[in-house]
């Protein structure tokens, strides 16, 4: 129990850390209190994307005044918020880089450099739930042999079917969308000259 305390203390002052980069006063009140809504939102999806927790976080919990945040999973786990979107860390940065350009007195060189330099959100997200499909190849290769790489498919499609046999179809129906709708814009402006005359 003591253990479970201490962690939720230094998950507390981790974020609190994280969320301190921008003065919580320069934002309003009703945003902030908009941001931990959010924040409070996020945390059981974030959860979800922890292998072994549940979606009901064991610790949820932030402060508008401070934009200080606690997120804790059910197997005591804390995710990395400044991953995602809709987190305060995800809030801070934004307005971080809002201040920023405020502060470049219109030079466009520096307000470029203010959202180039601080980008918010992931940068390179871990893939939690997706489908994964092996793909097997008439001669194993050096990743395949070693148990390396695995292919990640977001379109959840069969792992029986060929990939060129799903690729082929999809590009079949785009081919045919793109004549009917040339078809459909030719005859449009025809009728509406038509209409003119």
């Amino acid at each position: 129990m003591l253990a479970r305390t201490l962690l939720l203390a230094l998950a507390s002052a981790v974020s609190l850390v994280t969320a301190q980069s921008i003065d919580p006063d320069s934002v309003p009140l009703s945003t902030r209190d908009q941001w931990c809504e959010s924040q409070k939102s996020s945390c059981p999806l974030l959860c979800m994307q922890i292998p072994g927790a549940s979606e009901t976080p064991e610790h949820n919990d932030c402060n508008s005044k401070t934009l200080s945040y606690s997120c804790v999973c059910s197997n005591g786990q804390s995710p990395n918020a400044s991953e995602y979107s809709q987190t305060i860390p995800y809030f801070v940065c934004t307005e971080r880089n809002n201040q920023c350009v405020d502060n470049c007195n219109g030079v466009s060189s520096c307000q470029s450099a203010c959202r180039q330099d601080n980008p918010c959100g992931a940068q390179d997200p871990k893939r939690y739930n997706i489908t994964t499909t092996a793909v097997p190849s008439a001669t194993p290769s050096a990743s395949s042999t070693s148990g390396g790489d695995v292919i990640y498919n977001g379109f959840g499609s069969d792992a029986t079917a060929t990939p060129d046999k799903g690729i082929g179809a999809r590009s079949l129906v785009l081919e045919i969308g793109q004549v009917y709708g040339a078809f459909a814009l030719v005859a449009g402006f025809t009728a509406g000259f038509a209409v003119l005359l």
